[in-house]
């Protein structure tokens, strides 16, 4: 799609479902406008735009303090594709639905971390065919990246999607048994189905 486009993006937005618009991102809307950011965020995380591209913004303004940024991460070569999906994560568009299902298999953890971190954060309809993918990262070799899964399949999940999540409340990893827990509350909630819910513990 081609970003200069930018009819494209000038839909309405809804605010971001996870609380509070974290002051980072409000400048930044104020700075560029919402669908020019949001149209630079889906550029970074696909790898069609690079920190210091011409006609872009300084990726600082998204970056935030380097001290508050997992050391690790900041040295990942995909960190301009994490910053994107980050900013997607609170300043959501119906368009970066494709590119966020395309994130969810990309080769940096982080990346698709963060991906899975939208879905559960947004719960937008756009989203909904992510329910699959988002099971099979419940097996992903990333801790991180099992955990974020089972959030995002508490939100896209069907009601077969329990069984997948009550396997994993007896998880050794105890904050992948706590999002699992976390996700089955969500999906009893979703589909009116108490049932779903984790049993408790006596």
């Amino acid at each position: 799609m081609d970003h200069g486009n930018r009819e494209y993006w000038d839909v309405s937005l809804p605010a971001a479902s996870e609380g509070e618009v974290p002051a980072w991102v409000a400048a930044a809307v104020g700075q560029v406008g919402g669908p020019q950011l949001a149209d630079w965020a889906v550029r970074l995380l696909t790898g069609r735009a690079r920190p210091g591209d011409p006609g872009d913004p300084d990726i600082t303004l998204i970056r935030g303090e380097a001290s508050h940024l997992d050391p690790e991460l900041a040295l990942d070569p995909h960190l301009s594709r994490w910053l994107g999906a980050r900013l997607l994560r609170y300043h959501w568009h119906p368009r970066a639905a494709s590119a966020v299902l395309a994130g969810l298999s990309d080769e940096s953890p982080a990346v698709r971390q963060a991906c899975c971190r939208i879905i559960a954060a947004q719960r937008a309809p756009e989203l909904a065919g992510t329910a699959g993918t988002a099971e099979t990262l419940l097996g992903d070799l990333d801790p991180r990246v099992r955990s974020a899964a089972a959030l995002a399949l508490g939100e896209v999940g069907g009601e077969r999607a329990a069984s997948a999540l009550q396997g994993l409340l007896m998880d050794p990893d105890s904050v992948l048994a706590g999002a699992a827990e976390e996700a089955l509350e969500r999906l009893a909630e979703r589909h009116g189905r108490p049932d779903l819910r984790a049993e408790p513990e006596y």
